[in-house]
């Protein structure tokens, strides 16, 4: 039986059990893969700001976004709340991208506000529960050190206040994505593979942090000092946080489920039965042999030929 030829419930199913397997969606990321190196290669660190630019910069996020799309069913109305608020947020980065190419014609802000907007869509993704406000407070120390950091080079006001707003959402955002890893075990869960839901999870939580690494370096970069080999730290971070994100909506279902599923590809032919005689003579035809199942008044009982 073919997933085109299931019923609802078995279509559910089948969708789901390949949607769990890395070998099947895998391929579907070497887009993402082969334009995040185009533009890490082919674009220069010090390069003038223009369309080409912009789009090669945009490539990959675009590829994701089609990733997210496609474990949806090519549906911008997808019912999962999860993968809409990602590709919400990764379709707002995308015009964050472009907005900071232009950032020394005026369009930092923009992007920054774009940006801005694309974690309140992560943070959406994430939810509230559980909620572990300690988490929160301990998180704090380490945004106010940042924005010490780079208060001096901030040069007027508006700013000043549009990257403090800013660094608060990213902090929110890291808050709702670590708050889901509760524990060490819930780390090894995800690393191992024991826990499906445990390793979207972790996925989730290192773009978060990836996120947040590139943000700090730009910003340092931008504001107070030079980092290093910047674009490669930034981007490349960048890149796998939004891979992170991305990968995060791809979830599991019971192995028991798959292993129904595959039980039920195995019949190629519907029940029949014979109501000729008193007693109805039904056989099921697998690919293992024939099972024939005879029943009457007095009860039924089952034979199988090879």
């Amino acid at each position: 039986m073919a997933c085109s030829s299931a019923s609802d419930d078995e279509l559910s199913c089948c969708n789901d059990s390949k949607h769990t397997k890395f070998t099947y969606f895998g391929p579907r990321l070497v887009p993402f893969l082969k334009t995040a190196c185009i533009y890490l290669v082919l674009v220069p660190e010090i390069n003038p700001p223009n369309m080409v630019v912009a789009i090669l910069k945009c490539l990959p996020t675009l590829s994701l976004c089609i990733f997210v799309l496609w474990y949806d069913g090519f549906s911008f109305t997808s019912r999962n709340q999860y993968s809409r608020c990602i590709l919400a947020g990764l379709l707002l980065s995308m015009l964050g991208d472009i907005c900071l190419v232009y950032a020394d014609e005026g369009y930092f802000l923009h992007g920054t506000g774009a940006f801005a907007v694309a974690h309140v869509m992560y943070i959406c993704a994430f939810g509230l529960k559980p909620l572990r406000p300690s988490l929160y407070l301990k998180l704090m120390p380490l945004t106010a050190l940042v924005y010490w950091y780079i208060y001096n080079g901030l040069t007027d006001t508006v700013l000043k206040f549009a990257v403090l707003v800013y660094i608060m959402i990213i902090l929110l955002m890291n808050w709702r994505a670590l708050a889901k890893i509760r524990n060490l075990g819930d780390v090894r869960a995800g690393v191992n593979g024991s826990s499906h839901k445990k390793w979207t999870e972790l996925v989730a939580c290192l773009g978060a942090i990836m996120f947040c690494i590139s943000d700090t370096c730009l910003a340092i970069n931008r504001f107070h000092s030079e980092v290093p080999n910047q674009r490669w730290i930034v981007m490349t971070t960048y890149y796998l946080a939004q891979l992170g994100l991305a990968l995060s909506v791809v979830k599991n279902r019971h192995i028991k489920r798959r292993r129904l599923l595959r039980k039920k590809m195995e019949v190629s032919k519907p029940l029949s039965c014979d109501g000729s005689s008193s007693e109805n003579e039904c056989s099921l035809e697998t690919s293992s042999g024939r099972i024939v199942e005879t029943v009457g008044g007095s009860g039924a009982s089952k034979a199988k030929e090879e």
